[in-house]
């Protein structure tokens, strides 16, 4: 018993830290997009970046709206599969963002290698997907031209049913720790 507490211990100490993060957007969606795409003039919304690498980043086209102007694949995603009989309200949440990544060292293990690097991208789309609905998925897009490597995904909150509910989509508090753990997972 011993021996297994001490490697379980070590596999525990080795592994790394799994880190996901979402907001709910009401207002422009303005200042995300200016962050993912790095835009000049925009620098206070990206200063831990270096201008150096921001060629390592990759944009991902996920679906046809990952291609469009953030403000556009939202609004049109919503009028895509929103078929509720009341008009959206102005302060309904439109959209969430979520940044995922992982400890930095674990990052860096995982980047070094293209094969474990395209793994942990696919992990994450899944991941997504199995969460959100890929036809919900508006952005996915790899930093790379910081510190840590991480993924910045926008989604709408569009149920299966066709309602904007980011209320029923994200859960109560107990909802989001269990998608944590499965995103730990």
């Amino acid at each position: 018993w011993e021996q297994m507490k001490c490697k379980l211990i070590l596999i525990f100490f080795y592994m790394g830290l799994t880190v996901y993060h979402t907001e709910k957007g009401t207002v422009s969606s303005g200042g995300i997009a200016n962050h993912i795409y790095r835009v000049v003039g925009e620098e206070h919304t990206y200063q831990h970046a270096d201008p150096t690498r921001k060629h390592l980043n990759e944009i991902f086209k996920i679906t046809s709206h990952c291609s469009k102007p953030l403000h556009e694949a939202i609004k049109e995603r919503i009028e895509e599969g929103y078929k509720g009989k009341t008009a959206i309200r102005k302060d309904a949440v439109q959209y969430q963002t979520h940044v995922l990544t992982g400890s930095h060292e674990e990052m860096k293990k995982i980047f070094l290698n293209d094969e474990t690097a395209k793994a942990w991208l696919k992990a994450n789309l899944e991941f997504i997907k199995a969460e959100y609905g890929k036809e919900n998925i508006v952005r996915f897009v790899l930093h790379r031209d910081e510190k840590t490597p991480h993924l910045h995904v926008v989604t709408v909150p569009i149920t299966k049913d066709g309602r904007l509910s980011a209320k029923e989509v994200m859960g109560n508090p107990l909802a989001f720790k269990q998608r944590q753990d499965r995103y730990a997972d």
